[in-house]
């Protein structure tokens, strides 16, 4: 048995207890009605496959993979090759399906598979997919987004590559401007990236595959089917991957090892369990970002910005050796659905997920004016020490979301849950003396730790957290032979957010906040091909906990309170849409409207002339545009697809900042109204063709990007740019027990583009300005990037067994 012993394990423990609890209710819950009649139930994969055919709308979470009638339903619904699927939900959905991502690289996570839908501009650090990378969406982050795995909450999206493998995803949904009332999200003003992965197969097999590709890339994958498990109904799958991958640009490798494993249960009343859990652990070099002076030096070949591959003593910070990332992370998911009798039904859905690990960076320590000793009983160091600045991270995140549904008649189904969700963010500073040859020590080890008065000397001990308690209810009506849906929600959330320094002696920082989050979707399906759907809701985002905590007053040596407390960002958004389908083609026409009141904006503000990073507000921003897309069936083996978002995003209040006036540090604004958003080209645009006989098949897909600002003050931008990717493959017979068996070969940036793709820091202005009220406010610094890697490619052998 494993004991937890961390704080928050009891509330784990609690969590996975009620769950195993359900599964025994769910396993003696009744027939249904007509099988008590003496009727014979529906085996569980026929009734399956009834209501994939029948549902309106596939809920997110596992769904079936294997082949068989249930994938000729999920074929049917998608077009371009699988880059579109056929929605049916009042509100925007983008989607790519299984069929797309089978065709793409295995190194490609969730980020890299939606890089081509309307609403998304997508910036990654590599070819390999470990590094992870951004979204930006309708002028906000993804830290604006409810990222989501089988409908739990997540990790950001630089963190996307660790929660599940490519070849266990079955799709993945964004719904770029709104959050389903139900779904576990605190931050989903920019909607909400959902992956679903597969669900075991009945029968006992496999897959497996190797990729070899540029930049020293290797990767390998086993996944491992049990099949129906005697008569009990269970069944499940274990895969592992390993991959291993040189930086794309500078030196330093990378490396990951990767399981999931996924269960499922179904009772033949429809109730059913679900289990998914996942563990990632990566050694990353972190890439240095360049500034746009250093861009352009080194796309001239007058320099370099990245690290470098020899060791010197008097600069540690720029050798590769001492900075890097190790990364632990675990995750766990058990979706319970029981069928009650009187028409109601349960849903509860568990959730935990740690993160932890340490990121370490080289530096010189000044051990004259910060007297240390190596270890706790060693001796004293002086002078300027080669050292590395480690952060050590400890990130548990639990929740759970109970919702109880009642069918009341032939049309209404009401609904009424709460969501709870805990998470702590637990970040210690601790120095390292760095080896003679430029290697780090283990950053947890006494004997090369630097230690003051005994104890280990911490600069920076952050606890930062919150609590979540959500209340909704939800009422869905179908009338007029179901064409007409309308989908009502409210929720509630009481938020508790705190935050403490340790370092200091300032007391923990504590607020409390009450959100009300109203939510209304009607659909109408005039005919059997054309739908129509307005949306409307109010969204918001929470600002960071760590945004409480004091900050260090470098004038009177002391700690003082966040003069810059955020408050949380707010959006009232509307959305108007029009879908078609037909036996030929499917298109989708959106048109939206956000009115951002409260923009938080992570950036660097001044307390007494000392720089300090937070999340301040921004003031309020106005966002609206239009999404469009459209993608064929296949003729003659081909499938186009097409996408493009126009977007409109400006600045509707000045930004606040500080500046000089006569001699005298003061409160003022930059004259940003008026100014376009950052992050916010007006141009996304999409073209792609699938090609598949049943033996070859290939993908073509460009990306459009137009100009985007990285400044509030609008004085630097990114040029607008093209991406690219190719993939051609071959599915050779089956033979013996070897079914399937394929090569395929993805290609990208086949033009060989040096481009800047996304802002990964943004700053207030690039250059010096003159404030509202007249006084002089120096330049922020320069923004820095995200750069697309060069010409790569990826070969790739798969076969099932």
């Amino acid at each position: 048995m494993i004991t937890l012993k961390t704080r928050h394990g009891r509330f784990v423990a609690a969590i996975l207890s009620s769950t195993f609890l359900f599964y025994e209710y769910g396993y003696a819950a009744p027939l249904p009605h007509s099988a008590s009649k003496g009727h014979a139930s529906a085996s569980p994969h026929k009734a399956r496959t009834v209501r994939a055919a029948q549902s309106p709308h596939r809920p997110a979470g596992p769904v079936r993979s294997q082949a068989g009638e249930e994938v000729e339903v999920a074929v049917n619904r998608a077009g371009g090759g699988g880059m579109m699927r056929r929605e049916t939900a009042p509100r925007a959905v983008q989607t790519v399906t299984k069929r797309f991502i089978a065709m793409q690289s295995p190194t490609n996570t969730a980020l890299d598979l939606v890089k081509n839908l309307p609403s998304v501009s997508v910036s990654t650090n590599d070819s390999s997919g470990i590094l992870g990378g951004a979204i930006n969406i309708r002028s906000l982050t993804d830290s604006d987004m409810g990222i989501l795995l089988n409908g739990v909450p997540v990790a950001t999206a630089y963190y996307l590559n660790q929660n599940v493998d490519s070849e266990n995803l079955d799709h993945v949904s964004i719904t770029p401007g709104s959050a389903e009332i139900n779904l576990p999200v605190t931050s989903a003003a920019a909607g909400v990236m959902d992956a679903g992965t597969i669900t075991p197969d009945h029968k006992f097999g496999g897959m497996m595959d190797f990729s070899y590709g540029t930049n020293n890339m290797s990767r390998e994958f086993l996944r491992v089917n049990s099949g129906d498990i005697g008569n009990s109904g269970v069944r499940g799958y274990l895969s592992f991957s390993h991959e291993h991958a040189r930086n794309w640009i500078g030196p330093g490798t990378n490396e990951r090892r990767h399981l999931d494993f996924g269960a499922r249960k179904d009772f033949d009343n429809g109730s059913f369990i679900d289990l998914f859990a996942s563990w990632n652990h990566q050694f990353t070099s972190m890439p240095l970002y360049p500034t746009s002076q250093q861009f352009f030096d080194k796309k001239n070949g007058r320099g370099t910005f990245s690290y470098t591959s020899e060791y010197n003593p008097a600069n540690p910070s720029r050798y590769v050796g001492l900075v890097g990332n190790m990364w632990d992370q675990f995750f766990i998911t058990a979706p319970v659905h029981l069928v009650l009798p009187k028409k109601f039904t349960f849903d509860f859905k568990p959730y935990y997920v740690y993160n932890g690990g340490y990121s370490y960076n080289g530096s010189l320590f000044n051990a004259t004016t910060t007297p240390v000793t190596l270890g706790p009983d060693g001796a004293a160091l002086s002078g300027s020490v080669p050292a590395t600045s480690n952060y050590s991270v400890y990130r548990p995140h639990a929740g759970a979301v109970a919702e109880l549904s009642y069918k009341i008649d032939r049309h209404n189904t009401f609904s009424l849950g709460y969501w709870f969700d805990y998470q702590d963010n637990q970040v210690n500073n601790l120095y390292s003396i760095a080896t003679e040859n430029g290697n780090k020590n283990f950053p947890y080890a006494a004997g090369t730790g630097f230690y003051q008065n005994g104890s280990r000397y911490m600069p920076y001990q952050g606890d930062s957290g919150w609590y979540n308690h959500s209340l909704f209810v939800r009422d869905v009506a179908r009338y007029l032979d179901n064409r007409l849906e309308v989908n009502a929600g409210f929720k509630v959330s009481m938020i508790n957010r705190w935050s403490r320094n340790y370092a200091s002696s300032a007391p923990r920082t504590a607020e409390n906040t009450v959100v009300p989050l109203p939510q209304l979707g009607i659909g109408y399906k005039i005919d059997d091909h054309n739908q129509i759907y307005i949306n409307a809701e109010g969204d918001y985002r929470m600002p960071d906990p760590g945004s409480l905590s004091s900050v260090f007053d470098a004038q009177t040596g002391s700690y003082v309170g966040n003069p810059y407390n955020a408050k949380p960002q707010y959006l009232i958004k509307e959305e108007l849409g029009w879908r078609f389908d037909n036996k030929y083609l499917m298109a989708d026409l959106s048109l939206f409207n956000y009115s951002i009141t409260n923009r938080l904006v992570a950036t660097s503000v001044y307390v007494n002339n000392q720089a300090i990073s937070t999340t301040i507000n921004a003031g309020n921003q106005t966002a609206r545009g239009f999404d469009a897309m459209i993608a064929a069936h296949p003729i003659h083996h081909f499938s186009p697809y097409a996408s493009i978002e126009y977007l409109n995003a400006t600045m509707d209040s000045n930004l606040p900042t500080t500046g000089l006036l006569n001699g005298t540090t003061v409160a003022d604004y930059l004259p940003t109204k008026g100014k376009r958003a950052v992050m916010a080209p007006h141009v996304l645009a999409n073209i792609g063709l699938t090609y598949d006989d049943g033996k070859f098949f290939g993908n073509f897909a460009v990306h459009y990007t137009s100009a985007q600002y990285t400044t509030f003050m609008n004085d630097e931008k990114i040029p607008g740019y093209f991406t690219d990717s190719i993939t051609v493959g071959y599915h050779f017979p089956s033979f013996g027990f070897v079914k399937a068996p394929t090569f395929r070969l993805n290609f990208n940036n086949i033009t060989g583009s040096f481009v800047r793709t996304g802002a990964y820091g943004l700053t207030n202005n690039a250059h010096a300005a003159t404030g509202i009220y007249g006084s002089a406010i120096s330049a922020s610094g320069s923004p820095t990037y995200y750069l697309y890697p060069r010409f790569n490619m990826t070969g790739t052998v798969s076969l099932a067994f």
